[in-house]
C-alpha cells in the first residue's frame, strides 16, 4: 500500500499494475487541499475523479483541467456516479486520457 509520502509512490509500472486495468480511478480528499491520489491516479494512466466539492486540483491555474479530470460533489457519491461513469461513451473517455 502506498504511503502519503512522495518518496514512497511506487513507479508507474507498479502504479498500474496496482491499479489494475482501470478506466477511472477515485480521489477522495486528503489531509490537506491536495492529495498524492490524484499523482497516482495519473501515474496510473486512468482518469482521475475528484470526490471532494473543495480539493484545489494542482496546475489548475495553467491547464483546462475539466480536460482530464472529473470533479464528482461529495453530497452525490451514490449510484449516480457508477451510472455518470458507466455511461460515458468510450470516446469520451479516451479524450480525457490523452
Amino acid at each position: 500500500v502506498v504511503g502519503d509520502s512522495i518518496k514512497e509512490l511506487l513507479a508507474p509500472d507498479a502504479m498500474a499494475a496496482l491499479m489494475g486495468n482501470a478506466r477511472f480511478c477515485l480521489v477522495p480528499r486528503g489531509r490537506a487541499a491536495w492529495s498524492v491520489r490524484f499523482f497516482e491516479t495519473l501515474w496510473a494512466g486512468c482518469v482521475p475523479v475528484l470526490l471532494s466539492d473543495h480539493y484545489e486540483v494542482p496546475f489548475d491555474a495553467l491547464f483546462d483541467v475539466s480536460e482530464f479530470v472529473i470533479k464528482w460533489p461529495v453530497q452525490r457519491i451514490d449510484d449516480s456516479l457508477y451510472e455518470y461513469l458507466a455511461g460515458l461513451p468510450l470516446e469520451v473517455v479516451e479524450e480525457y486520457i490523452r
